[in-house]
């Protein structure tokens, strides 16, 4: 310990600085999840004005410190070449209560 009293106030700040980023980010990467996939697509599919011809969901984290949310998305091809969507919406849920945090809506 008596190394690090050594050290310029600058280093003794960056290493604090690094030290909570990094814990903050493996305590929320390496926290579980209240809600499976499957009950985040039921609370999605409550949020969507059409059936959809496809659906995807993946968990991924937002915020500091990290907070698991559901990413879901539902879409249906546009038809001809040009490829594209005809209707798309994902719905974020956080991953631990199963509160629809945000819609995004793509016509």
């Amino acid at each position: 310990m008596n190394l690090f009293r050594n050290w310029s106030r600058a280093a003794q700040i960056f290493v604090v600085v690094m030290l909570v980023l990094v814990f903050g980010y493996l305590g929320g990467c390496l926290g579980g999840t209240g809600i499976a996939a499957d009950e985040a697509v039921r609370i999605a599919r409550g949020q969507i004005d059409f059936v959809p011809e496809f659906t995807n969901t993946e968990l991924g984290r937002k915020g500091f410190p990290p907070t698991g949310v559901w990413g879901v998305t539902f879409w249906i091809e546009a038809k001809g070449e040009d490829g594209g969507f005809e209707r798309r919406t994902a719905v974020e849920i956080h991953a631990d209560t199963g509160v629809v945090l945000e819609v995004h809506h793509n016509p």
